[in-house]
C-alpha cells in the first residue's frame, strides 16, 4: 500500500522540478531579450564638428525665431501702409422700427398728413450706406510712412543677423572651451604618467639600496602630483559645463549624447590685416551699425510723415444709399429726402484737413527729437567701435605671441624632463630635478593650450566686432 504513494510523491516532485526549470528558462530568455532591446535602443553618440553644432544651434534657437516673428510683424506694418494707397470701402447696415406714414396731400393750400399716428402704428425699416474713398494726394502722409516701414523691415532682418553672430560667437567660445578641457585632461594624464613612472623607479632603486634616493622622494611625488590632480579636476569641470551648455543650445534631449570631432585646438596663425582696415570694416559691416542706419532713415521718414499730417489730404469718393420701410408711402421727389425710403448714388472729390491747438505740432517735435537721438547714438557708436576693435585686435596679437612663446617653452621643458630622467637613471641626477621639470612642463603645456584657446576665441571675437562672423 505504501509503494503507490511513494511513486505519486516522486512524480509530483519531478513535475515541480520540471516546471521550475521551465520558469527559470523563460525568465532568463525574457531578461536577455529585454537587455538586447535596451542595448539596441541605446542612442548612438553623435560626433559633431564646429560647423554642425553651429547649424543645429541656429536652426533650433528661439532667439532666431523671435527675430523672424519681429520681421513678420514689420512686414505686416508695411502691408498696412501699402494698402492705404488702394480704395477703402465702408458699409453701414441698420434696421429698426419706423412709424407708418401715408403720402401727404394738399387741400385748400394746406398740407394734410393722413398718417395714422397711433402708438401701435409701427413698421420696420432697413438701410444700407456705402462709401468708397480713394486718396489722391496726401502731401507725403502715405509715401513717408511706406518708406519708414520698408526700412523697419530691413532693420528687423539685420537684427536676425546680429542674433546669428551672437550665437555663433557663443558656440565657438563653448566649443573651444570643451576642446581646451579635453586637451587639459590629456596634459594632466601625461603628468600623472610621469609621476607614476618616477615612483616605480624610485621604489626599485630603494629596494636595490641606491644612495641617491630615499623615502622623502616618494613624499615629494605626492606633493607635486597634487597640482596635476587639481588641474585635472578643473579641466573635467570645464568640460562638463561646456558640454551641457552646448547641449542646451542645440536643444538636445537628456538621453542624447555627443562628442567633438576635433581633438585639439586649431593652431593656425593668420596674417592679420592692419588695425585700421578692421575698424573701417566694423563701421560698415557690423549688423548693429547697419541696423542703426536703417533705423535713422526710418525715423527721418516718420518725422517727415508727422509734418505731412499738418497739411490737407485730397480724395475722391463714391457714395450710395438704399433704404426701405414697407409701412411708409414713398415720396418720390428730388426736392425732399426720405431717410426711410430712398435709392441714390453719386461721386465727388473732397479735401480733409485736421486742425488742433498744438497737438500735431507736438508730435512733429517728438519725431524730430527721436531722429536726433538716433543720430547721437550713431555718433557715439562711431567713437566706441574703433576702441573696441583696437582692444580685441591687440589681444589677438598678444595671444599669438603667447602661443609661440609657450609652445617653445613647452618643447624645451619636455626636453628637460627627458634629460632629467636620463640623469636620474645614470645616478647623476636627483628626483627633485625630475619633479621640477615635470612641474614646469605641465605649466608651460597648460599655458600653451590656454593661450591657444584665447587666440582662437580672440579671432572669433575679432570677426564678431568687425561684423563678418555670421558670414
Amino acid at each position: 500500500m505504501t509503494r503507490p504513494k511513494f511513486e505519486k510523491d516522486g512524480q509530483v516532485r519531478w513535475l515541480a522540478i520540471y516546471l521550475s526549470v521551465i520558469m527559470v528558462t523563460l525568465i532568463t530568455t525574457l531578461q536577455g531579450s529585454a537587455l538586447a532591446k535596451k542595448g539596441a535602443a541605446a542612442p548612438e553618440k553623435k560626433v559633431l564638428t564646429l560647423q554642425e553644432i553651429q547649424d543645429l544651434v541656429l536652426a533650433r534657437s528661439p532667439y532666431i525665431e523671435i527675430g523672424q516673428s519681429e520681421v513678420m510683424a514689420a512686414k505686416s506694418d508695411l502691408r498696412q501702409v501699402e494698402s492705404a494707397y488702394f480704395p477703402q470701402l465702408d458699409a453701414t447696415l441698420v434696421t429698426g422700427p419706423a412709424a407708418d406714414a401715408d403720402e401727404p396731400r394738399v387741400e385748400n393750400g394746406k398740407i394734410i398728413d393722413p398718417s395714422p399716428g397711433g402708438i401701435f402704428d409701427l413698421g420696420i425699416f432697413g438701410r444700407i450706406d456705402i462709401t468708397i474713398s480713394q486718396p489722391l494726394y496726401t502731401f507725403g502722409k502715405l509715401s513717408n510712412r511706406r518708406e519708414a516701414a520698408l526700412r523697419g523691415v530691413k532693420a528687423k532682418q539685420l537684427g536676425i543677423d546680429q542674433k546669428r553672430a551672437e550665437l555663433i560667437f557663443r558656440v565657438k567660445q563653448l566649443y573651444y572651451a570643451m576642446v581646451l578641457a579635453e586637451q587639459g585632461l590629456g596634459v594632466a594624464d601625461e603628468a600623472e604618467g610621469y609621476f607614476q613612472d618616477i615612483r616605480v623607479r624610485i621604489e626599485n632603486l630603494m629596494e636595490l639600496g641606491a644612495t641617491h634616493v630615499d623615502e622623502s622622494d616618494l613624499y615629494m611625488i605626492d606633493a607635486y602630483s597634487a597640482q596635476a590632480k587639481g588641474f585635472k579636476a578643473e579641466a573635467q569641470k570645464g568640460r562638463q559645463v561646456a558640454y551641457f551648455a552646448l547641449k542646451s543650445l542645440m536643444g538636445m534631449a537628456a538621453s542624447e549624447d555627443f562628442t567633438l570631432a576635433q581633438e585639439s585646438l586649431p593652431e593656425r596663425q593668420l596674417d592679420l590685416q592692419a588695425q585700421e582696415e578692421y575698424v573701417a570694416k566694423a563701421l560698415e559691416q557690423r549688423p548693429e551699425m547697419k541696423q542703426l542706419k536703417q533705423g535713422i532713415e526710418a525715423q527721418k521718414f516718420l518725422w517727415e510723415a508727422a509734418k505731412s499730417d499738418l497739411y490737407p489730404s485730397f480724395f475722391f469718393a463714391v457714395i450710395a444709399s438704399v433704404a426701405g420701410a414697407p409701412g411708409r408711402d414713398q415720396f418720390d421727389t428730388p426736392y425732399f429726402t426720405d431717410e426711410f425710403n430712398h435709392e441714390y448714388a453719386g461721386f465727388f472729390a473732397g479735401l480733409q484737413w485736421h486742425f488742433d491747438f498744438g497737438i500735431q505740432q507736438a508730435k512733429v517735435d517728438k519725431e524730430r527729437a527721436e531722429y536726433s537721438k538716433l543720430l547721437n547714438t550713431k555718433a557715439d557708436a562711431e567713437k566706441n567701435i574703433p576702441i573696441q576693435v583696437a582692444n580685441v585686435y591687440q589681444e589677438v596679437v598678444q595671444y599669438a605671441t603667447s602661443v609661440k612663446a609657450y609652445e617653445e617653452a613647452a618643447s624645451a621643458s619636455r626636453k628637460w624632463v627627458v634629460v632629467a630622467f636620463s640623469n636620474f637613471d645614470m645616478g647623476i641626477g636627483t628626483a627633485q630635478r625630475i619633479f621640477e621639470a615635470i612641474e614646469k612642463y605641465g605649466q608651460n603645456r597648460g599655458s600653451y593650450i590656454e593661450a591657444l584657446y584665447n587666440y582662437n576665441v580672440g579671432l572669433a571675437q575679432l570677426e564678431y566686432v568687425v561684423g563678418t562672423l555670421a558670414e
